[in-house]
């Protein structure tokens, strides 16, 4: 009807499962004259009370109606555990004008003290419905929610607050809110917008963990990156809850001697200090200063995000060390190459990135730090040397209709005018794919150097170059294994690496090899090299594969070995046994230690593996007009042992004697002479280094028509023995004129037993015209000892015709052959004469033999030998009937 009506409750207590409390109210209708309702309804209310109990979780209940849905529906999701040891509420005003946005018409006030609370300040719906800020739609909650969070909860008029807020992090327990403020100033807008304000400290390593996910462009930088210590952390956030790839965002880190690693593949900082500044557009590091590589380093660097890409720039200048290269235990190449290094030096840095294309520029004059490496890059401390390190893209086309995006890039790098390197790489792909490039080195580099369309050409001109050391710092440098494992030994080499080289150079050593003057053209295809190359020592092509253990085809004109390289070259094998290469090598002239071999031919394969493994000779030959040699062998470890022997089936078929042993500079040693000399030997150590105290084996020599001439033993020591030339010096004899100029002989012929370096023979003949010498005994090659008996029949005549003319055998030896030949047909005593040789080669001692036993005491020796030879005669007949 119109009359006002009011309601008054001046002490009103109630309490149920969510609150209790007390409060006072009074209510009254509106008066439509001064109401904006214009109607007695809702009307007039003065509220003010407290609660001394609630649930924090249950609070969006006991929001007044007049505020809107969507503020109580986001406190529901908001607050998900918690409790209030206090809440005050005030309402006044006519309750049309609900809730009070002009402070004027009324007054609406909530105040909670809140212990334990999780707030999640975007709740997880919130998160569902707007976008991430990486620009995808997020499946999981990406904003990270206050847990165990304590503070003021205050609903004014139409906004929210959260004041002095201190808790946790979720998803980082050891950083620690020290002071947190949120508000949403305006509900009713229809774009409610959350600013949040964070201090906090804690593990840099947890802040990563929860922030990777809010990077947006740089998030995948972000996870790889790796940290340690605490810091000091600042967070504002201006975020659209309905439109969170709108977010605002104003962060700050400052560190406190943190490590920080940027990502897996590259060193450390340590003891890092400064600030680095976030938005939601970009970041900037303000004198940062760390420890790297052993020196500080101070880095200043900004970035910005632009759409799916971003921008970033950073300058870097500091010092490094060889002691920080060497402490790199993460990665090996790089302290391997510290213990080539000494001293320390000062470097600057520069690198942006834009689109996802990073550009890099090193400079520094590398003063300070000693470099023992390969020549020509080798230095002092004290020396200058400018390296410059520069990848700058130089083409950069966009996509248009069905042609496919097109970015390439040049990496460059310069050691002054020593050496310098570019390749230009198309960067289209996943992985950057070289298209071609140079490598220049010796004082003539870059002049006039231009890559192939589709290759790496290196142009080498150096005083001297070590293949070998190169090899190792690029294995070195790459983390490549010395050999390769079977199941890797067929990967392609690196694209960097040069296709084609050309080398000029004074000296060049590989493998043990010493070459001077070099002149060098090859190209590379695969793992495949084929090369020209000239020097004094070798002429000729050559084919390199390095799949497995390598594999070296050779058609020389010419080779050459000095004897001064034989150590380096054995050296060289017993190391790398494992990794010698297949051969197959043709030489039209071959020079070994001085001596011209002729025409040389060689075939042999490493086969096996680990301590079974072995190089095995399948074709050695060489040939010259004075003899042809040819073996099979092999180079392996002893069953059971890792010492590694060479053994050898060989046969050298001699047309010249005398002129073959003239090539190995035993001049007038010999005359004339033709058969051949064959045998099986063995020694410890490798086929290049003849180890005479462990060589065994066997050797047969049959030489016809020869003479042995007059010469000093200290020319061919052993062959100055066995040519008996020291017997007319040592007696009188009657055969003076047979020895003393030479003997002449119609045939040598022999076998002989080797055993520890010792060779000995039973059956060893020589017969002249007028003379014939037979031998037994041994020689000791490593000591050149010999102890022999020689027996000289020196007149040849019907009763001794057979017994030279027939071979001895080697089983039955000279004693049992003399013994047999004296029973059918005596010799004459009084020519025939028995010697011992005894002691060194250059100095042998000859004693003259008393005569030999009588015909009848050897014939009686001889029947006693056959008898015991014989099986028993009972044996024989036991089982006859």
């Amino acid at each position: 009807d119109g009359q006002r009506v009011q309601v008054q409750l001046p002490n009103l207590r109630f309490a149920n499962a969510d609150a209790q409390g007390e409060a006072r109210m009074s209510w009254s209708t509106s008066d439509p004259a001064t109401s904006t309702s214009h109607d007695r309804f809702p009307g007039v209310l003065d509220l003010e009370g407290k609660l001394t109990r609630a649930d924090g979780t249950k609070v969006f209940r006991y929001l007044p109606l007049h505020i809107p849905k969507e503020t109580r529906d986001y406190v529901r999701d908001a607050v998900t555990a918690g409790t209030a040891s206090s809440v005050d509420f005030r309402v006044k005003g006519d309750l049309w004008d609900m809730p009070f946005a002009d402070a004027k018409r009324g007054d609406f006030r909530i105040v909670a003290k809140v212990a334990g609370v999780n707030y999640a300040y975007v709740p997880p719906m919130q998160q569902h419905a707007g976008r991430a800020p990486n620009g995808a739609g997020a499946a999981e909650p990406v904003w990270p929610a206050l847990t165990a969070a304590s503070g003021e909860l205050v609903f004014e008029r139409a906004g929210m607050k959260v004041r002095n807020a201190k808790g946790r992090v979720a998803g980082a327990p050891g950083i620690e809110v020290a002071r947190g403020e949120a508000e949403i100033a305006d509900f009713m807008h229809h774009e409610t917008l959350l600013k949040l304000n964070l201090q906090a400290a804690g593990p840099l390593g947890e802040l990563l963990k929860v922030a990777a996910p809010l990077a947006g462009p740089a998030r995948e930088t972000a996870t790889q990156m790796r940290a340690g210590g605490r810091a000091d952390y600042k967070l504002q956030l201006e975020l659209p809850l309905s439109a969170m790839d709108k977010a605002k965002v104003q962060a700050s880190v400052a560190l406190q001697d943190n490590e920080l690693q940027l990502t897996p593949d590259t060193p450390p900082f340590t003891q890092a200090r400064g600030v680095l500044s976030f938005t939601d557009s970009g970041f900037a590091l303000a004198n940062v200063r760390a420890q790297l590589l052993g020196g500080e380093v101070r880095v200043e660097g900004k970035g910005r995000y632009a759409g799916a890409g971003h921008d970033m720039s950073f300058r870097a200048q500091g010092v490094v060390s060889a002691e920080g290269f060497r402490s790199q235990h993460e990665f090996g190449w790089l302290a391997r190459l510290g213990r080539k290094m000494s001293g320390s030096t000062s470097y600057q840095l520069d690198y942006g990135l834009r689109d996802g294309v990073a550009e890099v520029s090193l400079n520094s004059n590398l003063q300070g730090l000693g470099m023992q490496l390969p020549a020509p890059l080798a230095k002092a401390p004290e020396d200058n040397l400018a390296l410059s390190v520069e990848k700058k893209v130089v083409v950069r086309d966009a996509a248009k209709g069905s042609v496919p995006a097109r970015i390439q890039d040049r990496l460059s790098v310069g050691l002054g005018r020593i050496a310098s390197a570019t390749w230009l790489r198309d960067l289209s792909g996943d992985v950057p794919k070289v298209i071609n490039g140079s490598i220049a080195m010796g004082q003539e580099q870059g002049e006039g150097l231009v890559s192939p369309e589709r290759a790496v050409l290196a142009n080498l001109n150096l005083a001297r170059f070590d293949i070998s050391a190169w090899r190792a710092l690029l294995r070195e440098a790459t983390d490549a294994p010395a050999a390769a494992a079977p199941d890797t030994a067929d990967a392609e080499p690196s694209p960097y690496l040069p296709s084609v080289i050309a080398v000029r150079a004074q000296e060049l050593r590989f493998g043990g090899r010493h070459m001077s003057n070099v002149v060098l053209g090859g190209t590379r295809e695969g793992q495949l090299w084929r090369i020209n190359v000239d020097s004094d020592e070798l002429s000729g092509y050559v084919e390199y594969g390095q799949a497995q253990a390598g594999r070296v085809m050779a058609r020389l004109a010419r080779l050459k070995i000095a004897r001064s390289e034989a150590s380096e070259v054995e050296s060289l094998l017993d190391e790398q046994s494992s990794s010698l290469p297949a051969l197959d090598v043709v030489v039209d002239d071959f020079e070994l230690y001085g001596r011209k071999l002729g025409r040389a031919e060689v075939e042999a394969l490493n086969r096996g593996s680990g301590s079974t493994r072995e190089w095995r000779m399948s074709r050695l030959k060489l040939s010259t007009p004075d003899a042809t040699f040819a073996a099979q062998g092999s180079w392996a470890a002893a069953r059971g042992t890792e010492v590694r022997r060479t053994s050898m089936s060989f046969k050298l078929d001699i047309e010249d004697a005398g002129g073959l042993l003239n090539r190995f500079g035993m001049q007038d040693v010999l005359r004339r002479g033709r058969g051949v000399l064959e045998g099986d030997i063995a020694w410890r150590g490798s086929p290049f280094s003849v180890d005479y105290p462990s060589m065994d084996g066997k050797l047969h020599i049959d030489v016809t028509q020869g003479q042995f001439l007059k010469a000093e033993p200290g020319i061919a020591k052993l062959l100055g023995v066995l040519s008996l030339q020291a017997l007319p010096r040592r007696l009188t004899l009657d055969f003076r004129d047979v020895f003393s100029q030479g003997f002449a002989f119609d045939f040598v012929r022999g076998d002989a037993a080797i055993s520890k370096g010792a060779a000995s023979t039973n059956n060893l003949q020589m017969k002249g015209v007028n003379a014939a010498v037979l031998m037994d005994g041994s020689a000791d090659l490593a000591r050149e000892t010999t102890n022999l008996r020689v027996v000289v029949v020196p007149e040849i005549n019907a009763g001794t015709a057979a017994l030279v003319a027939t071979a001895i055998n080697p089983a039955i030896g000279l004693a049992t052959f003399l013994a047999q030949y004296a029973l059918s047909k005596p010799l004459s005593a009084a020519t025939t004469q028995e010697f011992q040789i005894e002691g060194s080669w250059a100095d042998p001692q000859i004693t003259k033999v008393s005569r030999r036993p009588s015909l009848d005491q050897q014939q009686e020796q001889q029947q006693q030998q056959q008898h015991q030879q014989a099986p028993p005669r009972q044996a024989q007949t036991e089982n006859k009937p």
